[in-house]
């Protein structure tokens, strides 16, 4: 045969294949990205998990005003993290994985730690002389001030043991960085179940609880920690992080405000009770945070490890939609099965907490998805632009809460935080695109919209007394979410096909009932 005429083989070939090898690596990155989210998320999360389920003692054990009380000095503590991790939890990947030599990327993490060591633990000293008038202004009286003071000293423990386990996920070692943070999450939960089940130290033994497990913790890593300090003192590589840091720590204070200042508003305009029971609502509606933080701690690695290559954008697209795609189902699960939820796990006293929990798990979709387009600022390190849109949200969810609050209490926080996250996606979509323009898969969006939209609205049908009876029908009305995304056209054909190969490689059985089910899948 003609060398010529093999040539234009091949070449037909290639190009005949190069679309499925595409997307073969393609469905290949994405499930990487998600196992790494998984493990991320059983480990980082683990703890609020444990706490979510943990809501039937808590609740029994804690009044609402002890569970108001608890969720201000959160609110507090995380305020007081934001100030001192100065940008760092996002620094540090930017400008790791930019070094290409190991001795490189420990100056980066070297310059990280110093910039802890130097600045975020004298400032953490600051509020331990106020304790009792930050209690005054958070609860309404000082005599919860030793609260506030075990809170500043765990904050101080956290900013720690942010370094060993940033390492950990800068050098992809998801399976250590679960089991470290599992074994922080049990001493955590043990501490809370002896504090507050056995010696009734109410929201003090909570607060409690999580300051001793994080300071065991970090006389476990200290060695870890320390260690990166052998790269020597730089004030090139610090003056640089903190260049790019820096313009993150408004950003990250007006995100407190967009996510946790309402409980202010409401302490002031009603009650610590009133507080407690939105509190209870609203740690419903964020267990979509457990995937929303899972994927923040595996998408940056994913984000610039793949920036050069050709193909990106269409990679970022994609991984968009899927992305959304389970954040919907997430939204549905929550939304349809929150009354039944509250009855189960909270006493009647909590139950107004049912209305708040849709709302609030929403808002925390649209936090989910900014983070993940908002692409195009940290590649051209236009922090800035963060700074902007953050700060912008967090004006009109301030306002939003002084006009809805003081009338409609709860749903009014609720109402004003889903807005301030609505206005801080449109403007991440509309800068980030400008500087990094990615084709969003806009079709495919809809039908998720539309498809957990409906099956939603259909719940609403469900009633009567019976509790089982209405777990029953909700459930087979949330598992037909998936249905409507396959025979909507959610999935694309190609995409099917790759899955079902996969599949095939394991269970050749389960790849044939699938292909019968899978419209337009060859048989």
């Amino acid at each position: 045969m003609p060398e010529s005429v093999q040539l234009n083989r091949f070449v037909r070939y290639t190009r005949s294949t190069a679309p499925t090898r595409n997307r073969q690596r393609m469905f290949g990155k994405f499930k990487t990205l998600l196992g790494h989210t998984l493990i991320y998320g059983l480990g980082n999360y683990g703890i609020k998990i444990i706490g979510f389920l943990l809501i039937p003692l808590y609740t029994r054990y804690l009044s609402p005003e002890d569970y108001g009380v608890m969720a201000l000095i959160s609110m507090y503590t995380q305020a007081l993290f934001v100030l001192m991790n100065l940008g760092q939890s996002v620094t540090l990947f930017r400008f790791y994985y930019e070094r290409d030599t190991e001795e490189h990327r420990e100056r980066v993490v070297a310059a990280s730690l110093w910039i802890v060591l130097l600045v975020a633990i004298p400032i953490s000293s600051l509020p331990l002389g106020f304790s009792t008038e930050i209690s005054e202004w958070l609860t309404g009286t000082g005599a919860w001030w030793l609260l506030v003071a075990i809170g500043t000293g765990t904050v101080l423990a956290k900013i720690l043991l942010r370094m060993p386990f940033s390492i950990m996920r800068a050098g992809d070692q998801s399976k250590r960085y679960a089991i470290w943070s599992l074994l922080r999450n049990g001493l955590a939960t043990g501490l809370a179940l002896g504090f507050v089940a056995v010696l009734h130290m109410g929201a003090t033994g909570v607060i409690l609880s999580q300051f001793v497990g994080e300071f065991i913790m970090c006389l476990l890593l200290i060695g870890t920690t320390l260690r990166m300090l052998r790269s020597g003192f730089r004030w090139g590589d610090i003056k640089e992080q903190l260049v790019f840091g820096l313009p993150l720590v408004p950003a990250g204070i007006a995100a407190f405000a967009l996510d946790l200042a309402d409980r202010w508003f409401l302490r002031t305009y009603h009650t610590v009770e009133d507080v407690g029971i939105y509190s209870l609502g609203y740690r419903f509606g964020e267990i979509i945070t457990f995937v929303v933080t899972a994927f923040q701690l595996s998408w940056p690695q994913f984000l610039f490890s793949h920036r050069k290559e050709p193909n990106a954008p269409q990679l970022y697209s994609q991984m968009t939609s899927y992305y959304l795609a389970i954040l919907a189902f997430l939204w549905l699960g929550l939304a349809a099965f929150s009354p039944e939820l509250i009855a189960i796990m909270a006493p009647p006293t909590y139950a107004a907490a049912t209305a708040i929990v849709p709302i609030v798990a929403l808002a925390m979709c649209l936090d989910g998805v900014t983070f993940m387009i908002n692409i195009g600022p940290p590649f051209f390190k236009r922090t800035i632009l963060r700074t902007y849109t953050i700060c912008t949200a967090a004006v009109i969810n301030l306002g939003l809460n002084f006009l809805l609050i003081p009338k409609y209490g709860a749903i009014g926080a609720a109402w004003a935080t889903f807005f301030g996250f609505l206005v801080q996606a449109i403007m991440t979509f509309i800068l980030s695109r400008r500087l990094y323009p990615v084709a969003y898969e806009w079709t495919r969006l809809g039908i998720v919209v539309a498809s957990a939209g409906g099956v939603y609205g259909a719940t609403f049908a469900v009633a009567g007394d019976d509790l089982f009876f209405r777990l029953f029908i909700k459930s087979f009305l949330v598992i037909a979410y998936p249905a409507a995304l396959l025979y909507g056209g959610f999935f694309e054909t190609k995409d099917l096909i790759t899955a079902c190969g996969v599949v095939e490689r394991r269970s050749p059985a389960a790849a044939r009932v699938l292909r019968r089910l899978l419209p337009g899948v060859p048989a």
